[in-house]
């Protein structure tokens, strides 16, 4: 069956447009929200060609058609005019302060990555190639790839401007009317000429700023812009508010901005800069830490830019500037961190694994702005390793009186920039940086994991195309019940290893004999010398662990009899381990049979099939799409 036909017959039987309330998908699911779920004839969707399963979960209506759900979901889209992008799937989950904010930020500067990738990696390869001497500094052909490069971290504001107002619910056109008011000429005539600010009404004061590649200056405003924009439009009757509401808005929200919110970040930088300068008179190894900590942070406020004056200063008076090898260490710590994400999400999350590849490769060569924009805002597990890895570091390098010797982009490539006295400094902090970050990040890998499975991830596929095309067939294998009985809810299980599904993709068995079977064809790659539990390797390489009952290790193996050994070779249906679960229960241990699939996140995706009736050892419980 063909996408468009399929998408078709998905959406006459769902119950039409008019009952989809929100609709996205993931990997391999398309996810409806829907109206009426009474409405949605499950089991003619389920027999139809490329659908795989039905899952109904947390208010989702979730229809999975495995890799080519890309092109499905483009297909439906084709014949809606729904627009997933302005409203959320599912129940608004309670989150703090702290994960709202980085969730906002994160949601608006994820549209803005492509350019911003793309001119990263140009703008490492093109000072790697001036570093190398193969290209050189002014000319022609550098001044051509440095505007390629560069146009989009320069007009950084107008590419937020837009995907703020989206996240805002304000026009767009408003937005960059504001980030246009930012970088207006006049600014930098005012900065070029060495002017502080320009005075309105004698009194208040409009200072001359710099706002290109800022960030958090036009998210505000734009924030701001939104709620003037909506009281207005509520306010003023319909037939003159074409043109009174545009024109009050930006009368109220560009001098606000420009004489309040935008300079804020300004403002605080410099007294950023005086604390830095402080603390480096106090301890050198403090000051290390502290500004290779907070750098992320300064650089998302753009507060950073006020620390450039001390690093110039350093540099006019002693020839070297400590600051800038301190920040050489952060730098670092956020291109170690896309990487480790990298090595961890690469078989989980096929979007994000191309995102983060590309964000190492620029970080390390200099250009951190797809990492920290794209990746560590987006997970806090990146954000406080890069933080500690960048501090530990920094402080080390301090510690040996590390330098850089010139005004350079710090990279591995500008390595030579500083050598000199206290290149031990630098020898260490760098290496030690990034291994500190990428330490945290393992050590932290299931909570990384836990905040993957929460993005939304239409956001990220906005960025990378799937490298799984629709062209591709989905291989299915299929996992059979080890026990007669009937399943029961994981979540209740008084263990949270088997709870919260830690070890992998997890289903638990009420069994009404005292035997468990094999789930699968394949090999006994684990028995247990106390019987209680027992691994399989299926013959298409599924690693099941079979765990009879919780904390049963206890029990030494009494009450357990195993039927097979170790290496053998196993059929479907085939007994594994037989116990009394009479006995069992007198000792005051819980019986279940739990079944887990350990490698799970080698496949695209796992679905239990119908939960609700009694299961038969051998008959089909799970798909796994492969």
């Amino acid at each position: 069956m063909k996408n468009q036909d399929l998408a078709k017959a998905i959406l006459d039987h769902i119950g039409k447009e008019e009952n989809i309330k929100n609709l996205t998908h993931c990997v391999t699911r398309l996810r409806f929200t829907l109206k009426d779920r009474k409405k949605a004839d499950v089991k003619y969707i389920e027999q139809l060609e490329g659908v795989l399963g039905v899952q109904e979960q947390n208010g989702q209506f979730q229809v999975i058609v495995g890799s080519k759900v890309t092109k499905v979901y483009q297909a439906l889209t084709a014949l809606t005019a729904f627009n997933d992008e302005e409203k959320e799937t599912g129940p608004k989950e309670k989150k703090s302060f702290l994960s709202n904010l980085l969730e906002t930020i994160s949601s608006i500067l994820i549209p803005s990555l492509p350019p911003i990738i793309g001119g990263g990696m140009i703008k490492g390869f093109l000072f790697m190639f001036w570093e190398f001497g193969w290209i050189e500094w002014g000319s022609n052909l550098f001044n051509l790839l440095n505007i390629v490069s560069d146009g989009m971290f320069y007009f950084y504001p107008f590419l937020l401007a837009v995907s703020a107002a989206k996240r805002f619910k304000t026009n767009p056109y408003m937005a960059l009317a504001v980030a246009g008011s930012m970088m207006h000429p006049t600014m930098y005539e005012g900065i070029n000429a060495g002017l502080e600010s320009f005075q309105v009404f004698g009194f208040i004061s409009v200072p001359y700023l710099d706002y290109n590649a800022s960030v958090i200056p036009i998210i505000l405003s734009v924030w701001i812009l939104s709620y003037v924009y909506r009281f207005f439009e509520k306010h003023i009757p319909d037939i003159i508010s074409v043109i009174f509401t545009p024109m009050l808005s930006l009368v109220i929200i560009i001098p606000v901005s420009l004489v309040m919110i935008c300079p804020l970040g300004f403002y605080i930088g410099e007294y950023l800069a005086e604390g830095v300068q402080a603390l480096i008179s106090f301890s050198p190894i403090i000051a290390g830490f502290v500004i290779g900590f907070l750098r992320p942070l300064t650089v998302l406020t753009g507060t950073h830019h006020a620390v450039r004056a001390i690093v110039s200063q350093q540099l006019a008076t002693y020839g070297f500037t400590t600051i800038g090898a301190m920040n050489y260490m952060s730098t670092m710590a956020q291109a170690a961190a896309p990487l480790a994400i990298y090595l961890i999400l690469r078989k989980r999350n096929e979007k994000m694994k191309n995102i983060s590849l590309s964000a190492a490769i620029s970080g390390f060569l200099g250009v951190t702005e797809p990492g920290l924009y794209g990746i560590i805002v987006k997970y806090k597990v990146a954000m406080i390793a890069t933080m500690i890895g960048g501090g530990i570091g920094a402080a080390i390098c301090a510690a040996f009186n590390g330098a850089e010797y010139a005004m350079v982009m710090s990279s591995l490539i500008t390595i030579p920039a500083t050598f000199g006295e206290g290149f031990m400094g630098i020898a260490i902090g760098l290496p030690v940086s990034i291994a500190v970050t990428m330490a945290i990040i393992f050590l932290l890998k299931n909570k990384l994991i836990e905040e993957d499975g929460s993005v939304n991830i239409k956001e990220v596929q906005a960025i990378v195309k799937p490298t799984i095309t629709a062209s591709m067939d989905d291989k299915v294998i299929s996992v059979y019940s080890p026990v007669n009985g009937s399943f029961t809810d994981v979540k209740e299980l008084p263990d949270d290893t088997f709870a919260q599904e830690k070890m992998g993709k997890t289903i638990a068995f009420h069994s009404e004999e005292d035997v468990i079977y094999a789930p699968v064809d394949g090999e006994v790659t684990a028995l247990f010398p106390t019987l209680h539990a027992i691994g399989i390797r299926s013959s298409e390489g599924v690693d099941i662990l079979l765990h009879i009952g919780i904390d049963t290790v206890n029990l030494n193996g009494a009450f357990f009899t195993s039927e097979v050994q170790l290496g053998d070779t196993v059929t479907k249906g085939t007994a594994l381990i037989r116990f009394d679960q009479a006995k069992i229960k007198e000792e005051n241990y819980n019986s279940d049979v739990i079944m887990i699939i350990t490698n799970a996140n080698q496949y695209l995706d796992l679905f239990v099939k119908d939960k609700e009736h009694a299961v038969s050892a051998g008959q089909e419980i799970m798909n796994i799409i492969c």
